[in-house]
């Protein structure tokens, strides 16, 4: 057997991880694995960035220039979710002494709908991360992780400065100030194939997202099946809960 072969096969990559890699051309000996016992995670591929050529010594010539790299080609899609089951929900545990946000839900859901995609187009490197004030927070969400914990991690964050930017996630969640304005565009941030923007009405009885996405790392009929199955969750809660 080839020797880089077996090399390649010993690594431990994620199935999404090996495929995004494959469309690449990216060697997978190339990459850094941020994932248990370093596997390679697909937010390793999304984030990797080539160190680059060496300068040329003098005398010698520069090597060609590489081509343009094409624009990355994006994909958007919109919805509103009704959040009066949910906010009922909130109110009645509010009441019972366990106060949870939105936010924290919403947050909770990001991380969840990746695992309840159908296997075809399931995601399984599950890292979200939270936009805040100038930087973010990633958060590895665990399907086990109760929202009690997640809150407190929520909660440290927002309080902290620490930025986690260049930490590999394969979406960031913006959280947009309480509006009845919808967000119709929103780029995408540097190592992130997935951008979900959340703005809450002033009623706080919907709630109006935008969903960004690299259409090369994610395709729209997945990209559109993560919003549907995130809009359904959000709005019969029980199961977030779980």
């Amino acid at each position: 057997m080839n020797i880089a072969v077996a090399q390649s096969a010993r690594l431990a990559v994620s199935p999404y991880a090996r495929r995004l890699a494959r469309e690449r051309s990216l060697p997978l000996e190339t990459l850094r694995g941020s994932g248990p016992g370093g596997r390679i995670l697909a937010a390793d591929v999304l984030g990797f960035v080539s160190a680059g050529a060496p300068a040329a010594s003098p005398g010698v010539a520069a090597p060609a220039a590489a081509p343009p790299i094409a624009a990355p080609r994006v994909a958007a899609f919109a919805t509103s979710i009704a959040l009066g089951a949910l906010q009922d929900l909130l109110a009645a545990l509010k009441n019972s002494g366990r106060t949870l946000d939105v936010d924290d839900v919403l947050l909770r859901a990001a991380g969840r709908i990746f695992a309840e995609m159908p296997d075809a187009a399931k995601i399984d490197d599950v890292s979200v991360a939270l936009e805040l004030a100038g930087r973010q927070t990633v958060f590895a969400l665990a399907p086990e992780m109760s929202l009690t914990s997640l809150r407190a991690m929520r909660l440290a964050a927002l309080a902290g400065t620490h930025d986690e930017a260049d930490k590999p996630a394969v979406l960031s969640l913006r959280l947009l100030p309480t509006s009845e304005i919808r967000p119709v565009v929103m780029p995408l941030l540097p190592g992130r194939a997935m951008r979900l923007a959340v703005s809450l009405s002033t009623a706080s009885d919907h709630a109006e997202c935008l969903l960004t996405v690299d259409a090369a790392s994610v395709d729209e009929p997945t990209a559109a099946t993560w919003l549907a199955t995130l809009k359904s969750a959000i709005e019969q809660p029980l199961r977030l809960f779980a």
